[in-house]
């Protein structure tokens, strides 16, 4: 079934604050009413290891992060908590009874405080389906094949799902909450998305499913669809690291009123491109364990603080004397509310308990075609800048090339910058910097480094701290006189550029 884009988005707008737009960006809680029609938090990737004991919270692998988050969500009256794939790290037993430990802790029973019923809508990622095949982690663990046989989920994967989350398993299902239809897509077996591990059927089932059940579908609703990797050429665009092989993407084109959810890149929410609308809306929903680099987005090196997916991989980190970026204290989800005449969504940051943005506020029934295309929204944003006193320190040091297996770390003459946070410009922020190195007759080099705390609220102390950026001496043009720093913003508007002669 096919749905004309005028049952969901056409007609008039009673929403009149929108103006007939249909995307607005509001400070968090502006557009909270009081009775949404439906509220559920989402998050994806908490790669869980462990039940927490005495260790922070903070640490690798416990599940204390996502029983602080379950019980934010529970005190927001959720109806529903998402989570897209990768509960696990290594795909054992152990991993999800320690992931479902922290939630009947929240939800006893799956039971509200109130003795609402608030339903899992769990989904299976890579982690949870082969993690166990990654560094031979479960023939390490378990030396005796059938003792290992015993702790794979993979083995017994409806079995395991049944006793630990008293539910039955299926690899596409549905379920329907006050109202709304969900439906989730573990990764499994079949066909659709090929992997050096197997494939999974993302798409297959899917249009199958709607094939014969599209009908049932109220039209006048949105329906919401979750799986692992991004469907794909729809959330942060074609260089998106972790997408499906596109059939999904198709399926849902039908659907003007379908909502997609997708994680595995664990790209930050701090990132507008996480939120997309073409034929459909799709989201990532980043990372409740550590922040994604987009080094496919500056192809082929990456960024000079994070590495690269090209095959010269080995070759291009060789030469970078920065060090990788620290995403490991940002852990974000999302809370979803649903209202008749919008949908509002709050991003947030669980160990710094910080939102990380305005609100996104998308109002249902409004009639501006495709307002989520990226190239729209970028022209509507402001470029970030440097404040104005703002200035370049300028350092010749000594610094070490990572050590890779195509070598290992040498010393360099290297040259050492550090700017200020391009926070002059209200409402842009930096996600990104750009470094030119000016040589004689002319001769430039370009590098890119990612912003420090772009992954993190504007009041967070990371977000308000300097960027550096380092580079060893050979690789920059003869003549070396100049290096000039533009920011830009995720969609790669630039600002005004700082300087510094050699």
């Amino acid at each position: 079934m096919k749905l004309s884009r005028r049952f969901f988005i056409g007609g008039a707008v009673s929403f009149g604050a929108f103006a007939g737009n249909r995307f607005v960006k509001a400070a968090p809680g502006t557009f909270l009413g009081k009775k949404p029609n439906l509220t559920f938090g989402v998050v994806s990737d908490i790669h869980i290891t462990k039940v927490g004991a005495d260790e922070k919270m903070a640490s690798w692998g416990n599940n204390l992060t996502f029983r602080h988050t379950l019980e934010w969500f529970r005190d927001q009256g959720v109806d529903a908590v998402m989570v897209v794939g990768d509960m696990v790290d290594t795909g054992m037993v152990e991993e999800l009874q320690a992931v479902a430990q922290a939630w009947y802790a929240v939800f006893p029973d799956d039971k509200a405080p109130d003795g609402r019923t608030v339903e899992k809508l769990f989904v299976n990622g890579n982690h949870d389906y082969h993690g166990y095949l990654y560094g031979d982690h479960a023939a390490k663990a378990y030396p005796d094949e059938a003792e290992r046989r015993r702790h794979v989920l993979r083995n017994d994967l409806g079995g395991w799902w049944k006793k630990i989350f008293n539910e039955d398993y299926s690899r596409l299902y549905r379920k329907t909450i006050k109202g709304y239809t969900f439906l989730g897509q573990h990764w499994d077996d079949g066909t659709g998305m090929e992997t050096k591990y197997g494939s999974c059927p993302f798409g297959v089932e899917l249009a199958t499913f709607l094939d014969a059940n599209g009908k049932t579908l109220d039209p006048s609703l949105p329906f919401f669809y979750f799986q692992h990797p991004h469907p794909k050429d729809t959330c942060y665009g074609p260089w998106a690291w972790g997408h499906d092989s596109g059939l999904v993407t198709k399926t849902l084109s039908a659907y003007a009123n379908a909502v997609a959810f997708s994680g595995h890149s664990h790209y930050t929410l701090t990132d507008d491109r996480s939120l997309w609308q073409g034929a459909f809306t799709s989201v990532g929903t980043s990372s409740l364990r550590y922040t994604g680099m987009p080094y496919n987005a500056r192809h082929p090196a990456g960024y000079e603080n994070t590495t690269t997916e090209a095959k010269e991989r080995d070759t291009l980190d060789a030469q970078k004397v920065m060090g990788k970026y620290n995403g490991g204290d940002c852990r974000q989800g999302m809370l979803w509310n649903i209202y008749d005449d919008r949908i509002v969504v709050q991003r947030r940051e669980f160990l710094s308990n910080l939102f990380v943005g305005p609100d996104w506020v998308m109002p249902l029934g409004a009639a501006e075609p495709k307002p989520f295309a990226f190239a729209q929204r970028a022209k509507k944003t402001t470029a970030p800048e440097f404040p104005a006193d703002a200035k370049i320190v300028l350092k010749k040091i000594k610094a070490k090339t990572r050590k890779t297996p195509s070598g290992d770390a040498a010393e360099k003459i290297a040259y050492e910058l550090t700017f200020p946070a391009a926070l002059g410009a209200a409402g842009s922020r930096p996600h990104e910097y750009e470094i030119t190195a000016e040589g004689a007759e002319g001769k430039t080099a370009i590098f890119h480094v990612i912003a420090e705390g772009f992954n993190h609220a504007l009041e967070h102390p990371r977000a308000k701290a300097d960027s550096s950026f380092c580079v060893a001496a050979d690789r920059l043009p003869a003549g070396l006189k100049r290096f000039s720093v533009r920011p830009l913003d995720c969609w790669w508007k630039k600002g005004a550029p700082l300087s510094v002669d050699v």
